[in-house]
């Protein structure tokens, strides 16, 4: 049953102890799973106490009356207590044992009925108590449901009644003990009411809580997908808009179409900054991001967000500095979490502090290893500081660009990696971020920059650029032929293997999602061969873990690309090839 028909049942109530037919069925067969289990240490108690019961017979009784009381209890009574049990375990339907259950219950308040009975012949008193204790156990130790129960005490009743009548009691003493023992029952029966009544609203309960959890889970998997879905429709046209851009150059432009060229690229700059914070808070609050900690070295950290952020710098004007650190350490984290973290600090100081000059450094203190982003801004007051950190924040004083995610996707990456987060500043002073993570012994670090070409002969190396896109893959090519380098273009991986050239150190630039061989095994094969010095692979696809893996020499990167990133790495790529 879905949610609404869960709901229109808690509202319509159930006083009747029955609810909408498929809802019944499902109740039953929890309820009578649970009877099952419940029955096993039930009959092993009832057991023992009718065993307790005769040996009392045959110490309180006379020896005639003995005789017959313990036969009842001992050949009829005991082996069906007995045959509960077994039964219990064995692989009987639960509605059948829930029947054969409830046959017992009425078979032992008879055997009760009986000894009564032999004892009435013998003219021997005693009290009828047994019946009443017999019928408490059925309604609030056994579990029996409400009408089964009910009806088998009401026919072990009317079997008492009888065999009193029977045995002759006066109508007078029959009156008063049927009227202490039908009490008795309503009692019974109103606690067993009250008892099934519960039970199924706490199956109710459990029912809309699992429809509650599922339908959530749904939309979650509906929302996960929609995220999905937009980020590699959105990245893709922004990819290729991004690599137009790089072509498209204001040198000979009249100034005022230069400062368009200027502020279209600004533009789009901002947009996939936005992009990407949208994305990502809507990833952290769907759960979809899982740390995957690697040991880092912090300057090459910090020479990744220079060749990030360095194009942004310079065309607002802004000097971004990169410290080497003074100390011998490496970082534990998510590289792409990190990158991610660090460059959100950069270009919130870039578009929000009015900096001249943003520096980034890292320090160790213990076991903690400590990024600082320091700019000469205008700095935060106190009221600022406070909420810097809240999502969707913006400072009401500045007409600031953005959507206020920046410091809160910091925050939140930061948490996942086991890390904090902070901030000082003054007004007129600057502020300083700082971003504290598990340090770890220094691992190898690369002993060349990443923001630039160090002017090697770019023609020696040759790219091939594998993209099924059409104008993507004639943009990428267009964009490195612009730097210099020699590019091969292909649409699929199987034409790239075919028409591998046979040059040295040749680079391969290939999306991730291709028709056929996917791009991950098109570097493996072309690895196996010794045919290609090094790889980048693009995707629009952010589960795919952005940063390099030294071991293969192999670049993933997100689209949209950024160019500065993208000829750092390949830069990378050729000088330690080289």
């Amino acid at each position: 049953m879905n949610i609404d028909q869960l709901r229109d049942q808690r509202y319509s109530g159930f006083r009747r102890l029955r609810f909408e037919p498929e809802l019944e069925r499902c109740y039953r067969k929890i309820r009578n799973e649970g009877i099952r289990e419940r029955a096993r240490p039930v009959s092993a108690a009832a057991l023992l106490l009718f065993l307790v019961y005769a040996l009392l017979d045959a110490l309180m009784l006379p020896p005639s009356i003995a005789g017959e009381t313990m036969a009842v209890r001992l050949l009829i009574t005991c082996p069906v207590i007995a045959g509960v049990w077994w039964l219990s375990w064995r692989n009987v339907s639960s509605g059948t044992f829930v029947s054969l259950y409830g046959i017992a219950y009425l078979i032992g308040g008879l055997s009760v009925v009986a000894i009564i009975g032999i004892a009435r012949l013998a003219h021997h008193p005693l009290p009828y108590e047994g019946i009443l204790l017999m019928l408490m156990f059925g309604y609030f130790v056994m579990g029996i449901p409400f009408r089964t129960v009910s009806l088998l005490s009401m026919l072990v009743i009317a079997a008492y009644l009888a065999v009193e009548a029977a045995t002759g009691m006066s109508l007078h003493q029959l009156l008063i003990n049927g009227f202490f023992i039908v009490t008795a029952n309503i009692i019974g029966m109103v606690g067993s009411w009250l008892s099934e009544h519960r039970q199924r609203a706490h199956f109710l309960d459990r029912q809309l809580l699992e429809a509650s959890r599922h339908q959530a889970e749904l939309e979650s998997r509906r929302k996960t997908h929609l995220i999905t879905v937009a980020s590699h429709d959105l990245r893709q046209p922004l990819n290729i808009i991004s690599l137009v851009l790089e072509n498209l150059t204001s040198n000979g432009l009249p100034e005022r179409q230069a400062g368009l060229v200027l502020r279209l690229k600004h533009s789009v700059n901002h947009f996939n900054n936005l992009l990407a914070s949208v994305l990502d808070i809507s990833r952290l609050q769907e759960g979809m991001i899982t740390p995957e900690p690697k040991e880092l070295s912090p300057l090459d950290v910090m020479r990744q967000i220079a060749a990030t952020c360095t194009e942004q710098a310079q065309r607002q004007g802004v000097e971004l500095q990169i410290e080497t650190p003074k100390q011998s350490a490496g970082v534990a984290a998510d590289p792409e979490l990190l990158h991610r973290v660090l460059q959100n600090l950069v270009v919130n100081a870039l578009d929000h502090s009015k900096a001249s000059r943003i520096s980034l450094r890292s320090t160790r203190s213990g076991k903690h290893l400590i990024f600082e982003v320091r700019d000469n801004g205008e700095g935060m007051d106190q009221a600022t500081l406070g909420q810097i950190f809240a999502p969707f924040y913006r400072n009401s004083g500045h007409n600031d660009p953005g959507l206020g995610l920046g410091l809160a996707i910091v925050q939140e990456l930061t948490g996942l990696m086991k890390g904090t987060c902070g901030v000082t500043s003054q007004p007129g002073q600057g502020a300083c971020f700082r971003i504290s993570l598990p340090a770890t012994t220094a691992p190898a670090t690369a002993t060349t920059q990443l923001t630039g070409h160090d002017g090697q002969n770019v023609q020696d190396h040759c790219v091939v650029v594998v993209e099924d896109h059409h104008e993507a893959r004639h943009w990428v090519c267009q964009t490195l032929e612009s730097w210099g380098y020699q590019v091969k273009g292909f649409a699929t991986a199987e034409q790239a293997v075919d028409q591998w050239p046979d040059l040295r150190d040749t680079l391969l630039v290939s999306d991730v999602h291709l028709p056929g061989m996917s791009g991950h095994t098109l570097f493996d094969t072309l690895q196996q061969r010794h045919s290609v010095a090094g790889g980048i692979l693009m995707t629009a696809n952010t589960a795919h873990p952005q940063g390099y893996d030294p071991a293969l020499r192999l670049w993933v990167l997100h689209k949209p690309l950024i160019p500065m990133r993208l000829r750092a790495a390949i830069v990378q790529l050729t000088r330690i090839e080289s």
